[in-house]
Parts: C-alpha cells; sequence; structure tokens
C-alpha cells in the first residue's frame, strides 16, 4: 500500500511516452521471433551413415518451457520485489523492460539462424528413420524438421540471457565487478560474495547448456554460438537501461540507479519534474551575476 501511496508523491515524474515506444519494439521483437520460429528450415543433405548425426534420440533433460519460464520470471521476480522493497517503480519498469527486450531480441537472432542454417542435430537420423529401399526419411514430420534445427542452441541462448541479465543486475546493485573500488562494511564485509553471488545465475545457464550435448540435442558450436548470443543480447538490453557496473559515480559508489532515458518539458515528459531539474542547477551556482539570477 505503501507504494501506491507514493504514486502521489511523483513517483512517476520519470515516465514519458517514448517507453510506450519502446515496450512497442519489445513486443514487435516477440512477435518476429514466433514468426521466425514457423519459417520451414533449409533442408541441408545429409548422409546415413554419418556417425556426427547418428545418435539415439533422447528425452530432454530441461524442457524448453521449463528453461524459459525460469530465465523470465527468477530474474523478473528478484528485480520486481527489490523494487518495491525500495519503492522505486522506475527500477521495476527497467528491470522488467531491459529483460523482455533481450530474451525478445536474443530469440529472434537464434529462430532466424536456426532455419537459414539447417544444421543437422546429432540425433538426427534416429528421428529421420531412414528407409533403404524408399532412400527417405519415415519418420514423424515435426522431429524430423527440428531435427534441422541444432545451430545455435536455443536453450543455451535463452538461459544465458536471462541469467546473464541477473548476474549483470546483482552486480550493478552490489558494486561486485567494481573490483578497484573501496565498498562500505556497512553494506557487506566481504567482496567475495558479493562477486560469488553476481555469478551464481551462471551456472544454472552452464548447466542448461551442458545438458543440450548430455542429450545430443546439439554439437558443441550450437551451445557455444548459442550462449554468445544469450550472452550478448542481454549485455545490449541491459545497458540501454542501465548503468555500466562497471563504474562509478562521482562520489566513488556503484552506480545503482537505472537511467532515465528521456526528459521532457513538452506533452511527451512531465514538466514539472523538468523545471525542478532546471531550478536545483540555478540555486547551485553561487557565481551567477545579478543579472543572471534575475
Amino acid at each position: 500500500m505503501q507504494l501506491l501511496r507514493d504514486l502521489d508523491n511523483n513517483r512517476l515524474a520519470w515516465f514519458n511516452r517514448t517507453y510506450l515506444a519502446d515496450w512497442a519494439a519489445v513486443v514487435a521483437l516477440w512477435i518476429l521471433a514466433a514468426f521466425a520460429e514457423h519459417i520451414p528450415p533449409y533442408e541441408r543433405e545429409f548422409s546415413h551413415k554419418d556417425p556426427i548425426i547418428d545418435h539415439d534420440h533422447h528425452p530432454s533433460q530441461i524442457k524448453g518451457g521449463y528453461n524459459d519460464a525460469i530465465t523470465l520470471l527468477v530474474p523478473s521476480i528478484i528485480v520486481v520485489t527489490y523494487s518495491v522493497y525500495h519503492r522505486s517503480i522506475l527500477s521495476a519498469h527497467h528491470g522488467v523492460i531491459a529483460l523482455f527486450s533481450a530474451k525478445g531480441l536474443s530469440d529472434l537472432i537464434t529462430e532466424i539462424l536456426k532455419n537459414l542454417v539447417g544444421r543437422l542435430r546429432p540425433d538426427f537420423l534416429d528421428r529421420c528413420k531412414w528407409d533403404k529401399a524408399e532412400k527417405m526419411c519415415t519418420g514423424k514430420l515435426d522431429k524430423i524438421l527440428d531435427g534441422r534445427r541444432s545451430f545455435p542452441s536455443g536453450h543455451s541462448s535463452s538461459a544465458f540471457v536471462g541469467m546473464v541479465f541477473l548476474s549483470l543486475w546483482i552486480a550493478g546493485q552490489t558494486g561486485s565487478w567494481c573490483l578497484s573500488s573501496e565498498i562500505s562494511t556497512t553494506r557487506s564485509r566481504s567482496r567475495l560474495n558479493r562477486f560469488l553471488l553476481s555469478l551464481a545465475p551462471l551456472g544454472w545457464a552452464t548447466y542448461v547448456a551442458l545438458t543440450r550435448l548430455q542429450d545430443y540435442r546439439h554439437h558443441k558450436e550450437d551451445v557455444i554460438v548459442g550462449s554468445l548470443i544469450g550472452s550478448m543480447s542481454a549485455f545490449v538490453c541491459y545497458l540501454m537501461f542501465w548503468p555500466s557496473p562497471f563504474k562509478f559515480d562521482e562520489a566513488g559508489q556503484e552506480l545503482r540507479e537505472p537511467r532515465m532515458l528521456y526528459i521532457s518539458n513538452g506533452n511527451g515528459g512531465d514538466s514539472n519534474y523538468a523545471a525542478e531539474r532546471y531550478e536545483l542547477g540555478r540555486m547551485e551556482d553561487p557565481e551567477a551575476s545579478p543579472a543572471r539570477r534575475a
């Protein structure tokens, strides 16, 4: 209830209509990614005697839907809960939009590459069920088509985009990646604990990537590239809305607040907030002439 009461205390002064355009772009990324997923994959030629694609088909240890839920829900819950505790709608908004934009971007790149490259999975021949007499695959069509979508690994890109984002956010809040700075012991007595905490989410992402190799669903190159796509998408979208976790402010403290991207004194933003910032700047100018102050 306190958070709702704070809405009347200029808590939404940061909001600008341009954020609606940002959200529209996020929705567009997700729609395009969903569309790209259903494009028929490139039908690469193969040999039914190729040992690289002749592994048994195994059920996935981690289902795609479960992996996506972890990717989105865990970082979202942590960021929003922390923001509510500190009564910051700005932090909650920037955390969610950065995460969802990163996931949409990563999925779009991954799905486009999957279908354009058409690399065969390590278990493709088991899915194909090659008939020597007919000289064709006789397996289920959906499994065969999915068997042509090995590169890059969607599980890996999805896991890393969410967990890298969470690592960046934790590092930004704790200053654990600002390795050359002094840390106040009133907040934490261990730099190493902060650093390990920021790396903890990457353990899940790494585990997901390794299971794709264990299940013979991907080649090692698929997992590496998928992990890089997810990581780079998380870095780009995080830094678009949040300060770098490696930088400091002038006081030598880590930058923990999200950045306000748009400030306007027109209809697109909060004119009172812009005016307050301008008045504060004039008051802090002790050498201003009487004419200027007038």
